[in-house]
C-alpha cells in the first residue's frame, strides 16, 4: 500500500511541474524591469488589458481569451498558444518577434515584452517605462 501511495504521488508530482513552469525572460530585461512586471497588478476593462498607451500603437492584451493573444492598432492581432502554454513575445517595429528572431537593428527602448503564462500576463513598455501584469480571466468572469 505504501508503494502505490508512493507511485501515485510521484505521478502528480510530475504532472504539476509542467504547469508551474516560470518562463526566462531575454537578458535585456533588467532586474528592475523585471521587478515592475511582478509588482504592479493592472486592472482590464472589457477583457482588455492596455499594454501601450492609446497615443502609440494602442496595444492591448485579451485577458479573457483560451489563447495567448495580443491586438494593436487597426486590426493587428497576434494569436500564440494556448493559455496554459507559457510564452514571451516582443513587440516592436509594429510587429511580433520572438526573442530568438529580432531583427539585427533590435532597438530595446522601442519596444514592448509581453510574458504569458497560466495565470498572468506581464508586460514591459521600454518606450514609457512602465509595466506590470494582468491576471487571466475566463470568459463569464467580471472584468474585475
Amino acid at each position: 500500500m505504501k508503494v502505490l501511495s508512493c507511485v501515485v504521488l510521484a505521478i502528480a508530482l510530475i504532472n504539476t511541474q509542467g504547469s508551474c513552469q516560470k518562463v526566462n525572460l531575454p537578458d535585456f530585461v533588467t532586474a528592475h524591469e523585471k521587478k515592475v512586471m511582478e509588482a504592479n497588478k493592472c486592472w482590464p476593462k472589457g477583457g482588455l488589458g492596455i499594454i501601450m498607451s492609446p497615443n502609440d500603437a494602442n496595444l492591448y492584451a485579451i485577458v479573457r481569451s483560451t489563447k495567448n493573444e495580443i491586438e494593436w492598432g487597426s486590426g493587428g492581432d497576434w494569436v500564440g498558444q494556448g493559455s496554459s502554454t507559457s510564452e514571451i513575445i516582443i513587440f516592436y517595429d509594429g510587429k511580433v518577434w520572438t526573442p530568438q528572431s529580432l531583427p539585427h537593428d533590435f532597438n530595446k527602448n522601442k519596444s514592448v515584452i509581453v510574458s504569458f503564462d497560466k495565470k498572468k500576463i506581464r508586460f514591459y513598455d521600454f518606450v514609457h517605462m512602465s509595466g506590470g501584469y494582468y491576471e487571466r480571466r475566463n470568459k463569464n468572469q467580471d472584468t474585475f
